[in-house]
Parts: C-alpha cells; structure tokens; sequence
C-alpha cells in the first residue's frame, strides 16, 4: 500500500537492500487548483526532498481534489492507499472532536495570532492527539488565516446584514452554530458545487479566504465580500505514520526539515497572493467591506462556547487552556 520499492544491491540476492538504496514513491494529495498556495507549496516539499534524497524520495502531488475531497483523502491516508495530504482542521473534528475548540468564532484576533497559537503548545497536543486517536501525523500548519463572508446580495456592515443570507458553509458542528446564530441559513455543501449553486441561486453565497475566492472564480459569481474574520481556519500537513515510522531515521530527518521549509514559504505565498486576491476582486468589481467586528462577538459569545463545552468531555477545560493561550500569545503583524 505504501507503494515502498526496495532496490536490490548490484549483486542480486536476497538479502535486505541498505537504506540509501531505496526509493520511495509518495502519493500527496490536496483540493485546491494548481495556482493555488497548497500547491506552490506541495511542489516547493517535493523539490527539496528529490533534492537531499538524491531523487530517491519520488512526490507525486494530485490537486484539485482527483483523490477526493478532503474527507476522503483523510481516510485514505489512514488506510495508507494515500501518503501526505493537506487539510483543513475543521474536517478532522470527526475524528477528533476536540478539534473543534480551534472552530470558535472569533477566537483569534489577527491570522499571526492564529498561527502563533497552532504553532505554540496547545497546536502540538492537538498533533499528538491526533497521531494517537487515528494514526495520522500532523507535521505542521499552512497559513490560510481567517474565512470571510462572500454573497451575490449585499454588502456585509452589520450582522443584522448576515439575517437571512443562505451561506455555504463547512460541514462542522460549531461553524454551522456559529453562522446560525448570527441569522445565517447555514447550508453544508460540496466545494465543486458552490459556483453552480450560486449561479442558480441555490445559495446567496458562503465563506472563504480571498485567495480561496478568486482562485476558485467565485468573485464572478457573487460581488460582495467582507473581512468578517468569523472563523480561524487552521490547515495542516498530514503524513500516515506507519509510512513515516518505516522511513529511514535520516529521511525522516529530511521530511522535517522539508515540511518545516515549505511551510514557511507558504506563509510567504500566501501573503502576497492575498494582496494579489484583493485587487483582482477590485478590478473585477467586487464590492469589498471592512465591517467593524465589535458588534459580531456578543451574537456568538459565550453562547457557542457553552454549546460547544457541553458537547465535549472536559469541554470547559479545553477552552479554558485555548483561551488562555491566545490571551498569552501576543499577536505580530496585525493583518487580515
């Protein structure tokens, strides 16, 4: 399943190849297209590791979601049939339902507080709970930052602007919550059938970073979007460990470092790719606000915290920690 060729030395035999004659071809899947930031840094992962392996350590990455949705390929790389993937956190709370605590609206105040904390202790208990409840190693975070607002209908200012709005949102407990609290008709939907469905007029609109948007062509579709900064929306690069575990300590060591390197230069990518966003949405003519979030919060807090709470086991003291780090963990550029 692994897809994990042992060469042979020159002279045949049957005893076991040493390691640095073996060679490893790695199935990496991810949803987003081929210009989007997962994939610059996909390519930017399997560069440095066909690089420092000597092209030993093969990546093979499949966008756009050809392996499935992201669902889908969280289970596959459970069964090992896929080896690296990326995805996005509020998908694994059906796994780990403890993960939805990173879900709650409002939570971070700027994208570098968000990365700051999943980057901090409470982002690595998150990773080893996640290595033990489903075998799935998490080897760090992308930066997507906040998912915001985007609709055909009008522009976002107040919530009372969100009241009746029939927004796409991710199929998660606490963000359907959250979105019906503030008087959203909060509609689950595959990604693929969001521009049909606002095209037809199925849904007004839903949520997305700016890159997300534009690179999906949704701001053809829908002219409204806003920096409602409602969700955080964590994305991580995942390894099964069984695969991992079986590699070389040495190629283990490089898969660290590779992640570690990519991951930066996604943050990089990805910050000059939303300035690039939010300008197509200009010349596109979408109409962009900046809502003062102040009067969001009380419609949401605590009312989704305690809902949230009751449904976890020791609910109150998970939220208690999470709060208590991003009160300690002082926010770096305050950016969108």
């Amino acid at each position: 399943m692994f897809l994990l060729a042992g060469c042979r030395g020159p002279g045949g035999g049957d005893s076991a190849s040493p390691a640095d004659a073996r060679t490893w071809e790695v199935r990496f899947s991810h949803v987003l297209s081929t210009h989007s930031e997962f994939h610059l840094m996909a390519e930017r992962f399997r560069d440095l590791m066909l690089e420092r392996t000597d092209d030993r350590f093969r990546v093979v990455i499949y966008p756009s979601g050809q392996l499935g949705g992201e669902r889908v390929a969280f289970e596959q790389i459970q069964a090992g049939a896929v080896h690296m993937a990326i995805t996005g956190t509020p998908v694994l709370s059906g796994w780990v339902p403890e993960t939805q605590i990173f879900d709650l609206p409002f939570l971070f105040e700027t994208r570098d507080h968000g990365l700051s904390v999943m980057n901090g202790p409470v982002g690595d208990w998150w990773r080893d709970l996640l290595l033990e409840r489903t075998g799935v190693r998490s080897l760090g975070f992308l930066d997507y930052g906040f998912r915001h607002v985007y609709n055909a209908r009008r522009s976002v200012e107040t919530p009372g602007d969100l009241a009746g709005l029939k927004l796409r949102v991710l199929q998660n407990a606490t963000y359907l919550a959250a979105y019906s609290a503030l008087g959203v008709q909060a509609t689950p939907m595959n990604y693929g059938e969001v521009y049909s469905a606002l095209q037809q007029g199925v849904i007004d609109g839903g949520e997305a970073n700016a890159i997300g948007f534009v690179s999906s062509r949704l701001h053809e579709v829908a002219k409204f979007y806003s920096f409602t900064s409602i969700t955080y929306n964590p994305i991580t690069l995942l390894v099964n460990e069984p695969f991992y575990r079986g590699l070389p300590a040495d190629i283990r060591e490089t898969v660290g470092r590779s992640a570690a390197e990519a991951l930066a230069y996604q943050s990089e990518v990805a910050r000059r790719m939303e300035a690039d966003a939010i300008e197509e949405m200009r010349a596109g003519g979408v109409e962009i606000s900046c809502p003062d979030l102040a009067p969001f919060a009380p419609a949401v807090r605590p009312r989704i915290r305690d809902e949230l709470a009751d449904r976890l086991p020791d609910g109150d003291a998970l939220i208690a920690r999470l709060v208590a780090e991003t009160e300690r963990t002082v926010p770096g550029n305050q950016q969108q």
